[in-house]
């Protein structure tokens, strides 16, 4: 294949194109714009599936969510993981921050405690500081945390009785192990 023609395209021009498909995803998730202005095609494509997902609500990943090497994680493991690292992240925090000393520690710990009750391999320390470092969680995590939180922060029913291991109360920011 000859690259050559892709030499010659500057780097603000592939910015300017990356804004406005951007800019056209927002747009197609406010219910009040038609979108009639559009012209090209890939903006009305990026439209048209915002628009989608606003009416429809996202659907679940076809594919599990799997690590850097291919390892996937079940679903309320991640749910487990970005429950303590929400829990040991400042309120303030914004992607760029340094970490507190001994909170990832702290979450990791937390993660480990929660995964072991929930009868799942605990995670890597390295998956939870990354996952801290990556800043949001998915869209189907934070639906299940949100769920979780108006249920009392069970997650996976009486977490007291599931060997004993893990406490989740609504105050609490440390596991009992």
């Amino acid at each position: 294949m000859n690259a050559a023609p892709f030499d010659i395209i500057p780097a603000w021009r592939i910015a300017r194109l990356r804004a406005a498909l951007r800019d056209a995803e927002q747009r197609g998730a406010t219910p009040d714009d038609e979108g009639h202005d559009l012209t090209h095609r890939a903006l009305q494509r990026r439209f048209v599936l915002a628009r989608g997902r606003a009416k429809h609500g996202s659907r679940l990943a076809s594919r599990p969510k799997t690590t850097r090497k291919g390892r996937s994680f079940p679903h309320l493991k991640l749910v487990v993981i970005w429950r303590a690292i929400l829990s040991h992240r400042p309120s303030g925090w914004k992607q760029g921050d340094a970490a507190p000393f001994g909170s990832i520690r702290n979450a990791h710990d937390q993660a480990v405690a929660a995964c072991r009750a929930a009868g799942l391999a605990p995670p890597r320390y390295r998956t939870v500081y990354v996952l801290w470092h990556r800043g949001v969680p998915p869209v189907d995590v934070i639906a299940a945390l949100r769920a979780a939180r108006r249920s009392g922060w069970q997650l996976i029913g009486n977490q007291d009785e599931v060997r004993g291991r893990c406490r989740f109360f609504r105050g609490a920011r440390a596991a009992t192990v």
